[in-house]
């Protein structure tokens, strides 16, 4: 049913005498609804009831486009529409419409968990009009903002059925139509209803397309598949057209769906959106710029502050230059190659490809993408497009750094922190980071010891108030530093540095003349503790409030395990009433009896755990509703650290109370192919541990080293644009990431950097009201992946030509062939893997994988720059490993061979 806006009638006065009389209709003949016209199907059907229909009030509400709120500690209905508010308790039979109170003759009442109500007061309290068909047991409902319609009578669907969980999409043509767009999904859970799915591109930018509108899609507009396996991945058709009737080409942007279409009986269902995808030449790693940076190198204001360096793409044969594109950073997570293609040539700067990797300087005109003139104190980041000489966009780089021009040096970064003596003062903390990229703007750093409980509101103006004796200078070196802090540093409070408080610490970059300071961001909390053989704290602790028992069943904790377990016996998680969370320490920590915590074994993984219903706080107490309490974990030691337990810091402020929470899901994991060194790579699962008034799950990608600060409240405010939704289901959901999933920032995936996945339990706001977040996942890493080099090589002269030999590497994994090259011992040394990628494939000699590892060229055959090879001449030999981009993706040369050279016959 296609909604439509409609201007309900406010009420000033309702009393409704009566419901909607009806004759008794038998259990075989159900009863429908129209709302214009136009069938609504609803999870719970109309029912009779003290000879009053009643419907399910969400489904209803929100056709007529009311907004639904449920409050589970008072068991009421709130809906609003265009002013008008309702209030509606179960079990009541007193209702009120903008405060005044109105009398219904049924009260409301709750079946299989969903709140039904007498129809007519539900659509005359919104200013609609209703009507009763006998003869078709049909209930018709017109909105007051369109004209009556002839009702119809449908067959009415029964049974629902589940959708595809979620639709992936992949460009593997060239052709600019259907046949390039490969779709995979998996199959509904309920496979039984389903007769067929139909495969619904559609442009995305279409923000009304829905169940409704799926299903009044032409067949020539669709590609149906029958039903019949568990997964499905189809190329479609040149012909295939979007659900506008357009043929699929090049440079739009689209968004797929699946539609699984019920048998008779059964409902139908729409999946959620495949990510965006656009068709175009499809590029290979290769062919695509890298390692984008963008510098401000002078104060003038404009282009001419801005420095950009790449490295270019390893295979220059497809490209006849690059495109340089200057984007708003608060543009950039939605930036694409499409997007790119769209851009005005007056608004990007062509590079000419070259010998060598480009450094280019903008220049005074030089404007964004949106047409503005570059400018100060604006954040931009740098896109690096490749493009082939026929002018088409070949493939987009990752984002540079964001750069702000300006006179703000770069600050620095913390990558450790470490409790390395027991002084019980600074000299235990030793801090390393990295050096600023603009050290020759800074005079040098200051390094801050900041409680972390002050943390939250330690920033740069704070910093630079701070008294001498609250900090530490350090010298510039030109490299990044290690340094261990002083026996008389104090922390930004002015107390003394000591044990068994957490401290987070900070370290700012000192601008010289007329640049100002710039802060980092804060370390990972850091706790001194006593004992030469410490066990190491757990970090990022999350408490969260997942169920309604009033009692420990609701308290769920998170948190990361010490970074060396080694020494580690087991963990205890202590629950601490926030009165006494600022006295709570380790000593108090390690006299609390046993039958006051809770004990969990150590098995390599963060932890999330429950506690149970007679479970107590550390007073001994039971844990119950309305008391504000605060987590600490302790880690106790094995062997010669038994004595040498350390406790974590608080976590934040938690009170249990009847809210209605969703359920957290399960046993998130992630798996990672390392095929392809992208995002694609990772595959993540979890388990749903209750769906009942869940409307979907929001999955979120976390930097590690940012999952302490990561948290419930976060997770509700990420942008739609940086989490991946999956539909609420009962089963277990496995599912791959793509290559454009972005962390829960926005930003891109990168290799090298520790990842986790969360997974938020998203409320339907009747059944339940509060969002729950899972704790994290395992760590995952993208690493580049790259085939191994051939060893022992040698070029022998022969009579008439030089023969190479060479040792293939153990298990040739990833690899799909070797070629063979002859370079002039002249040019030689500099040759370099770069060098060995560009040659073109006329001048070397393909060795198959698994063959033979050896070749012999004469005089027939050519060098690397296409010269034939001649006696009097020297050579070195080299061999390239090329990766078959599937299980590896970068290309390995060997070292050199000693020269030889052809004995003339």
């Amino acid at each position: 049913m296609k909604k439509k806006i409609c201007s309900a009638v406010l009420v000033t006065a309702l009393t409704v005498s009566g419901g909607l009389h009806t004759p008794s209709v038998s259990a075989a003949t159900p009863i429908k609804i129209t709302i214009d016209g136009v069938q609504l199907t609803t999870d719970q059907a109309p029912v009779m009831s003290a000879n009053r229909t009643m419907v399910p009030l969400r489904g209803v509400f929100e056709a007529l486009d009311a907004k639904v709120l449920w409050k589970q500690s008072t068991k009421t209905v709130t809906a609003t529409k265009d002013g008008t508010t309702i209030v509606l308790p179960l079990g009541s039979r007193t209702a009120t419409i903008n405060g005044k109170s109105v009398v219904l003759d049924v009260p409301a009442k709750s079946i299989k968990g969903r709140t039904v109500v007498p129809l007519r007061f539900v659509s005359e309290a919104l200013g609609e009009k209703v009507g009763w068909n006998s003869s078709t047991k049909t209930v018709s409902i017109t909105t007051t903002s369109s004209k009556p319609t002839t009702p119809t009578t449908p067959t009415t669907p029964s049974t629902s059925i589940s959708p595809v969980p979620y639709v992936n999409t992949k460009v593997v043509g060239q052709q600019g139509n259907g046949n390039d767009l490969e779709i995979s999904f998996p199959a509904s859970a309920s496979t039984k209803g389903i007769s067929q799915y139909r495969i619904l591109v559609v442009k995305a930018n279409s923000n009304t397309f829905n169940i409704n509108t799926a299903q009044n899609v032409p067949a020539a507009n669709y590609t149906a598949i029958p039903q019949g396996s568990s997964n499905y991945t189809i190329t479609l058709m040149p012909q295939a057209r979007d659900t506008d009737g357009q043929l699929i080409q090049k440079n739009v942007n689209y968004r797929v769906y699946v539609l699984a279409v019920g048998a008779t009986g059964y409902n139908n269902a729409l999946s959620v959106s495949s990510p965006i995808v656009s068709l175009g030449v499809v590029a290979t790693a290769s062919a695509i710029a890298t390692d984008v940076k963008a510098s401000d190198v002078s104060d003038n204001g404009d282009g001419r502050d801005f420095s950009v360096t790449f490295t270019k793409a390893s295979d220059e044969s497809k490209l006849s230059n690059y495109r340089v594109f200057v984007v708003k950073t608060t543009s950039a997570g939605s930036f694409s190659s499409t997007e790119a293609a769209k851009v005005s040539s007056s608004n990007y700067t062509t590079i000419n490809k070259t010998g060598s990797n480009p450094t280019t300087r903008l220049t005074n005109t030089t404007r964004d993408t949106s047409g503005e003139l570059i400018t100060t104190g604006t954040a931009y980041t740098v896109f690096v497009v490749s493009i082939t000489s026929s002018g088409d966009n070949i493939g987009i780089s990752a984002g540079s750094n964001s750069l702000t021009l300006g006179r703000t040096v770069e600050a620095p970064s913390i990558t450790k922190v470490e409790d390395v003596s027991n002084y019980a003062d600074g000299r235990d903390i030793q801090v390393t980071f990295t050096k600023s990229s603009e050290e020759s703007k800074i005079s040098g750093y200051r390094v801050f010891v900041v409680r972390s409980k002050a943390s939250g509101d330690f920033d740069i103006a704070t910093a630079n108030g701070l008294a001498s004796s609250r900090y530490i200078d350090v010298s510039k070196t030109g490299s990044d530093r290690t340094v261990t802090l002083s026996t008389s540093l104090k922390d930004s409070g002015g107390e003394a540095i000591a044990n068994d408080v957490p401290y987070r610490i900070y370290v700012m970059a000192l601008g010289s003349g007329s640049y100002a300071n710039s802060l980092s961001s804060a370390s990972s909390t850091l706790t001194l503790q006593t004992g030469t053989q410490s066990t190491g704290n757990v970090s990022g602790i999350a408490v969260s409030d997942i169920s309604d028992y009033g009692d420990g069943r609701d308290l769920q904790v998170t948190f990361n395990k010490a970074s060396d377990e080694g020494l580690v016996n087991n963990y205890r998680v202590m629950v601490v009433k926030s009165i006494n969370a600022s006295k709570f320490n380790l000593s108090t920590a390690n006299s609390v009896s046993s039958s006051n915590y809770l004990q969990i074994s150590k098995n390599g993984s963060n932890r999330t755990v429950t506690f149970s219903a007679g479970s107590k706080d550390v007073n001994g107490d039971l844990i119950k509703n309305g008391t504000n309490y605060q987590v600490f974990v302790l880690t106790t030691g094995t062997g010669n650290a038994s004595g040498n337990n350390s406790l974590s810091g608080a976590s934040s402020v938690i009170t249990l109370a009847a809210n209605g929470a969703t359920s957290a899901v399960n046993t998130v994991a992630t798996t990672n192919s390392n095929s392809t060194s992208t995002a694609s790579d990772i595959t993540f699962s979890f388990v749903p541990a209750n769906d009942t008034g869940i409307s979907e799950y929001r999955v979120y990608v976390v930097r590690a080293d940012q999952a302490g600060s990561f948290n419930v409240n976060t997770a509700n405010n990420v942008a739609a644009a940086n989490y991946t939704r999956i539909a609420k289901t009962a089963t277990k959901v496995t599912q791959a990431l793509t290559t454009s999933t972005k962390d829960y920032n926005g930003n891109a995936i990168v290799k090298d950097v520790a990842y986790r996945v969360y997974v938020l339990s998203v409320a339907d706001g009747s059944v339940r009201s509060v969002n729950t977040l899972s704790g994290a996942s395992n760590d995952f890493t993208i690493k580049t992946s790259t085939v191994a080099p051939v060893t022992n090589l040698n070029a022998t002269a022969t009579n008439g030509g030089i023969k190479v030999t060479f040792s293939k590497p153990s298990g040739e994994t990833g690899i799909a062939s070797y070629a063979v090259m002859l370079v002039p011992s002249a040019s030689s040394n500099n040759f370099s893997l770069a060098d060995a990628n560009r040659v073109s494939e006329r001048n070397y000699e393909t060795v198959t994988k698994g063959v033979y590892s050896e070749w012999t060229f004469t005089t027939t055959d050519v060098d690397i720059n296409g010269a034939a090879i001649r006696s009097g001449v020297a050579y070195k030999a080299f061999v390239l490993s090329i990766a078959d981009g599937r299980v590896a993706t970068v290309n390995a040369l060997s070292v050199a061979s000693r020269e030889a050279q052809i004995i003339a016959q």
